[in-house]
């Protein structure tokens, strides 16, 4: 270094000695300009000058150009301990915590790792610079802000996207239009292996887990596997923090791939069921055939009634396997029960509310059963029936439903089938210390009422002039349920209860469509929301004080608060609630056979049922066992309080029901028993159809 340039770098010592930091930065520019033979020496004291003066973004960068260019070593560990050791234990910390808590989350795929070991050394809104300590080296990513606009029902996927509020803005604008229960849409958060390292150095995941929807896939390979998979959902949007494309071609290739094996598939398929109808046939005469039970986890109680009976055949000695998805982030579509078809080889099919004609991949060989639980419009289409062939089986849960056998369907493959419960569930429980937990003298299991809450969102729905006639219409009749001890069982009963009130408070008559509207919800919605709230007001008022309200929202009345208990979960818990109950009260509006009826005596609790004429009662509980002899059923609210009053005082009498009760449910209303009879009744329909050739 000659002499001139030498004076000037002590000029520059000298400015930045006198405070005047720009003024050295200036210089130093200069210098370099001046003397580009000199760039790497003046660019280290550049780097120097910085680094003195707090300037450690700008240092950093000027450091790293010139271990570019050097490829000291001594440099390289300088700045490792000048940026990264200063940071290195809470680094560490965090990165081992992401990976114990990616060890339990389900929506991460990662092949297996390479000796990698990128660590972060600065951080900011526009850069992150990391050394590569198995090249020792350095690189710098660059923050790509992007226009995001929000899309909804679609599924996004991210690549290398190193800016986690970045991520969280993408996971905001991508979201389904109608929510439902847990259902949502991924988002896929895709990263090459070293950006994928530096991530877990530098976030803490734990928020976005919560999420469960973000799916993490590191590397080709993770993201391959992960779209081989069942279930999934392809994304329709990609936003790439980099340059280039790795990972559409291999998105492009697992379609291609699924494509041909469900052309391959339903080629096997059709082959197969060809080939074996005679052996399918033998199997479930035999009753242990292979049944594929087929649900959706979006559901309420139907994925927990499809599970008893997969677990009823089981016992049986039938093969089973179940078609669900495993979370809110997947579905099942055709090709998935292509490929559970063609790897299991069901020779029966379990569904519940929905028919072989609405899929079209289902072998005509294979025995369907629709068990029929909910009034769907396709189940209470009249043509419906006609779509039906042989092999399909019809379960009826509206054993007494005069609606639902007006629609007609074919007596050869059909069976009445009220909805029973599990035993090996519901079952007497040794309680010791858990029974004062427990314990009350009357137990509802039902969520709270929200009355309020239904009308205020029935009043959103109808036009402003009709709100208060509307207002009045629902809160008189909830006056009239509580006053008078008495309900309405029909729709029709509703709808000369609108006309009348309206005719007679306000001489005015509501067009039919609006009547008609009124009537269906107040029956179906509103109704059970009154009887409920009613039901707990009649045994509150009475004086009843040692009652229990299981189940969510009572805590948010101030009247049901001190005695509400919370969820109570389906299985043991639930058990242990009806068993230590000395009364359980029935609450359903449409079914007298409600699960809780059978529930209850399976766990050995004494259970009154509310009245329901038998012409409007779905599910008549008066068909199933005796009235009187194995289940206790209250008329009306002065019935219920002498009940009430006579069993909690009569406990031998109280015992003895329970016990008549339990033996009845058992005999009856349990899934080993219903399995047993739809596969002998199968049986006897494939019998019939010999018989007949």
């Amino acid at each position: 270094m000659d002499k001139l340039l030498a004076q000037y770098l002590d000029k520059m010592l000298e400015f930045e000695e006198q405070g005047h930091i720009g003024e050295a930065l200036a210089l130093s520019g200069k210098l370099l300009e001046t003397f580009p033979e000199n760039e790497t020496e003046l660019l280290l004291e550049k780097a120097k000058l910085e680094f003195r003066n707090r300037m450690d973004k700008e240092a950093l960068l000027d450091f790293i150009t010139v271990h570019e260019k050097t490829k000291d070593e001594a440099l390289y560990e300088l700045i490792l301990e000048a940026y990264y050791m200063p940071n290195k234990s809470a680094l560490e910390e965090n990165y081992q915590n992401n990976l114990k808590r990616l060890k339990e989350y389900s929506h991460y795929r990662e092949a297996e790792r390479e000796e990698i070991e990128s660590l972060p050394i600065w951080k900011d809104d526009e850069l992150i610079v990391y050394a590569d300590s198995m090249n020792k080296c350095f690189a710098v990513n660059v923050r790509y802000v992007k226009e995001i606009a929000e899309e909804e029902d679609k599924a996004v996927m991210t690549v290398n996207e190193m800016w986690i509020e970045d991520i969280w803005r993408i996971e905001g604008s991508f979201c389904l239009s109608e929510p439902f229960l847990d259902m949502e849409l991924p988002v896929y958060v895709v990263f090459d292996e070293k950006n994928w390292q530096l991530f877990l150095y530098l976030y803490d995941l734990k928020d976005l887990l919560k999420k469960n929807r973000i799916v993490f896939l590191v590397g080709k390979q993770g993201v391959y596997e992960y779209f081989r998979e069942d279930m999934v959902i392809f994304p329709s949007i990609a936003y790439y923090n980099c340059f280039h494309d790795v990972y559409h071609p291999i998105l492009e290739q697992a379609i291609e791939i699924r494509q041909r094996e469900d052309l391959e598939g339903s080629r096997d398929i059709k082959r197969y069921y060809k080939e074996n109808q005679d052996n399918i046939i033998v199997r479930i005469k035999s009753g242990k055939p292979r049944i594929l039970f087929y649900t959706s986890c979006f559901t309420t109680a139907l994925k927990y009634h499809t599970r008893d009976c997969m677990q009823a055949a089981s016992r049986l000695g039938c093969e089973v396997q179940l078609l669900m998805e495993p979370d809110g982030i997947h579905r099942v579509y055709e090709r998935d029960i292509i490929q559970y078809i063609k790897r299991f080889k069901p020779d029966i099919i379990f569904n519940i509310d929905h028919f072989r004609f609405e899929y079209s991949v289902i072998p005509k060989e294979i025995i369907w059963i629709t068990w029929v639980q909910d009034p769907l419009p396709e189940i209470m289409d009249k043509e419906t029936p006609l779509k039906l062939i042989d092999r399909d089986f019809v379960m009826n849960h509206f054993i007494t439903w005069k609606k639902f056998k007006e629609v007609g369907y074919q007596v050869k493959c059909f069976m009445d089938a009220a909805i029973p419960a599990d035993s090996h569930m519901y079952r007497p429980l040794c309680l010791n210390e858990e029974y004062e937990k427990y314990a009350c003298d009357i137990c509802f299991v039902c969520h709270a009422s929200n009355v309020d809450v239904h009308i205020v969102g029935v009043l959103e729905k109808v036009p402003e002039k009709l709100k208060e006639d509307v207002c009045v219409i629902y809160k008189g009749y909830q006056d009239y349920a509580y006053e008078t001890g008495n309900i309405f069982y029909s729709e029709k009963e509703f709808k000369e209860y609108i006309e009348g009130i309206l005719s007679f408070r306000y001489n005015i008559a509501l067009i039919q469509e609006i009547i008609n509207y009124l009537a269906e919800d107040m029956y179906s919605n509103f109704n059970q929301r009154v009887y409920r709230q009613v039901l707990v007001d009649w045994i509150l008022d009475a004086g009843f004080t040692n009652v229990k309200l299981w189940g969510s929202g009572w805590r948010e009345e101030e009247r049901y608060e001190k005695y509400a208990m919370g969820i109570a979960e389906n299985g043991e818990k639930l058990s242990k609630i009806y068993q230590a109950s000395k009364i359980v009260v029935g609450n359903n509006v449409l079914t007298t056979s409600a699960a809780r009826a059978w529930e209850t005596m399976l766990s050995g609790g004494f259970y009154i049922s509310n009245y329901i004429p038998e012409e409007e009662d779905a599910v008549d509980i008066r068909k199933i066992i005796e009235v009187g002899k194995e289940v206790v059923m209250f008329y009306n609210r002065d019935d219920l309080m002498e009940k009430l009053h006579y069993y909690l005082e009569h406990e031998e009498e109280r015992k003895a029901m329970i016990e008549r009760g339990r033996k009845a449910a058992l005999n009856t209303m349990t899934y080993d028993i219903l399995m047993k009879r739809v596969l002998d009744e199968i049986t006897k329909c494939l019998e019939k159809d010999e018989d007949e050739k």
